[in-house]
């Protein structure tokens, strides 16, 4: 038989060719985008304990296009520190979603409200998931960096960092290659105070090499060196000339603690003058000297408290941070002095 030599025959093979490549595409596809749906949802049904808010339920049942509403409420919650009803909110709407892009954006929105409210295992987990699916996802990648580094995993804060360098480059952008470096440099100095299998000695080469590729290491650096080795702290501070920004650190200094005949520096030399550690020599910052002043000459004694102002963005804070709660930036805190009056405590026995 020769129907195998017809040219028509070879086309129909062809096309059969075709057809059964397209079907085995077509299949695997759809069996990966189902792996990705199970995956997302057996995600949001591990964080399901907190149950699902009275009414979100009937309302995604009932209304044509529910999600701006429920996530208006949501935020709403969030932005009166109510977080806890803002997670239930979250894990209700993605109970209920089908749509995989849309349900990332949700669990997205649950991971940042579980970060806020301090649950950041939980966190981790939903942006890991996200990044999974969504590999290409800045914003995902930049919480989970943070995530990283309040869980004190400073390698895969840097893995985060190097995954936003890569789908981020921007050349050309001075300032961005500049924040990529400096944040690089920052989480090798935690990576490096947290490792367990370094000497301290190792640990205090390293930071060195890292301060003098990021002065505004310095501050971050002293204090490992005050809470491990207070020699070596005052071996260093004994170099430095800028001390402004260190000011909280000295002032809490008892006086046995400090090697008073070798420092030089007038400015830290001030700090224990107005404490009455030294001479009643007048101070050069008004700060001090009205501690010093109502210290020598008034009834009324003074204390120094401190505030936190942000060098990039400019709010300020109760607290000191590694970064700046509110843009996020590292090592820009800048340390506020204010003299207030210091009160007796009065203890009253319970007896």
């Amino acid at each position: 038989m020769t129907w195998y030599k017809d040219p028509l025959f070879g086309v129909v093979v062809l096309f059969v060719v075709v057809a059964v490549v397209g079907a085995l595409d077509f299949i695997r596809n759809k069996l990966r985008e189902k792996k990705r749906l199970d995956s997302i949802e057996n995600l949001k049904k591990s964080y399901d304990y907190l149950g699902i808010k009275d009414g979100v339920e009937e309302f995604l049942n009932l209304s044509p296009n529910p999600l701006p509403t429920l996530e208006f409420i949501a935020q709403a919650y969030i932005q009166s520190g109510n977080i806890q009803e803002a997670i239930k909110i979250y894990a209700s709407i993605a109970n209920n979603l089908t749509n995989p892009q849309e349900k990332s954006r949700i669990l997205y929105a649950l991971g940042i409200a579980y970060f806020r409210a301090g649950f950041l295992q939980r966190a981790k987990n939903i942006f890991l998931e996200i990044i999974k699916n969504y590999p290409r996802n800045p914003e995902v990648l930049e919480f989970l960096l943070k995530t990283y580094e309040n869980l004190g995993e400073y390698k895969a804060a840097l893995d985060a960092l190097s995954c936003i360098d890569e789908i981020c480059t921007q050349d050309n952008d001075k300032k961005y290659l500049e924040q990529i470096y400096t944040n690089s440099l920052y989480l090798q100095a935690l990576d490096v105070i947290a490792d367990t299998n370094l000497s301290l000695r190792s640990k205090f080469h390293k930071l060195k090499d890292l301060q003098s590729k990021f002065p505004k290491l310095q501050k971050l650096v002293l204090k490992f060196y005050k809470e491990t080795n207070i020699a070596f702290f005052w071996q260093e501070v004994l170099q430095l000339e800028n001390v402004e920004n260190l000011i909280d650190i000295f002032w809490k200094f008892n006086k046995e603690e400090i090697p008073l005949n070798q420092l030089q520096n007038q400015k830290i030399l001030d700090i224990y003058r107005a404490k009455g550690y030294l001479d009643s020599a007048p101070c050069s910052s008004f700060e001090l000297e009205s501690i010093r002043v109502l210290r020598e000459f008034s009834d009324f004694k003074a204390n120094l408290v401190f505030e936190y102002r942000c060098n990039e963005c400019k709010n300020i804070f109760p607290f000191e941070s590694n970064r700046c709660p509110k843009c996020n930036e590292p090592l820009s805190l800048e340390v506020i002095s204010k003299v207030v009056e210091q009160k007796n405590e009065i203890s009253y026995s319970l007896l």
